[in-house]
């Protein structure tokens, strides 16, 4: 029986969309129903030379995904849906795959644009990464414009 969703965010009105949708499935799962929401902090695909800062300069990475956090904290609190956040490191797949795994997620959610062909073809996208690699399942949501 599903009793944990993790959702994963990056801030896009697309990840909003996921939130809102795994806020909907704990929901109809009923009150042991557990949300968990993700952000990963990635520098895969940085070039060296700009991951690299000078002491005190601002972390945009981190700061970006925090505050990805702070919207789905806000998007929670208003539902009054109970959430436990968690900010994450290294590539986002994996990392998001280990939060499962700690959390005991029965099903992701993780929003999807769509938006570049050629990135897509060549790279895949983080949505399709995740389907993939998961034991579990995962649902993608768009942001529905």
């Amino acid at each position: 029986m599903m009793r944990c969703v993790l959702v994963a965010t990056d801030g896009s009105d697309e990840s909003r969309a996921a939130v809102d949708t795994g806020i909907e499935l704990v929901r109809s799962l009923g009150p042991e129903a557990r949300l968990h929401v993700a952000s990963v902090i990635s520098y895969a695909g940085v070039p060296d030379i700009m991951a690299k800062q000078p002491p005190g300069a601002p972390d945009l990475l981190a700061e970006e995904a925090d505050a990805s956090l702070e919207q789905a904290r806000t998007v929670t609190a208003a539902a009054g849906m109970p959430a436990e956040f968690h900010l994450l490191h290294g590539d986002v797949v994996d990392a998001l795959l280990e939060c499962a795994r700690d959390v005991e997620a029965d099903l992701f959610v993780a929003g999807y644009h769509g938006r570049n062909r050629l990135a897509r073809l060549v790279m895949g996208s983080v949505a399709g990464k995740l389907v993939r690699a998961s034991a579990i399942p995962v649902v993608i949501v768009g942001n529905g414009s």
